[in-house]
């Protein structure tokens, strides 16, 4: 059975916005501690469990556009670039 976009693009859209929502938490979190030099041990260790936790969302990311570029035959940046527009976010700096 050939895969076609439309069959994983929920797919990836969704591991996209999980993506998002990981990075954004992260900026918060990074926000909230203040300046990193002034970090004490606790606040570190706080965000080296948070860095952790949002390298999976990125990796699923990473991993799915891929295994699904391949499989559908688009170049990698080119299916990354449709699911960021169908997950309404801004093409990346290099697709201006």
């Amino acid at each position: 059975m050939e895969i076609e976009l439309s069959d994983v693009l929920d797919e990836l859209v969704e591991l996209q916005e999980a993506s998002d929502d990981a990075h954004a938490e992260l900026m918060r979190l990074q926000e909230n501690l203040g300046d990193s030099a002034q970090w004490t041990d606790e606040q570190q260790v706080t965000w080296r469990d948070a860095w952790e936790d949002a390298r999976e969302p990125w990796w699923l990311l990473d991993t799915a556009l891929e295994h699904y570029a391949e499989t559908i035959g688009l170049e990698r940046d080119e299916l990354e670039a449709r699911v960021r527009k169908a997950a309404g976010r801004a093409p990346l700096p290099d697709e201006t």
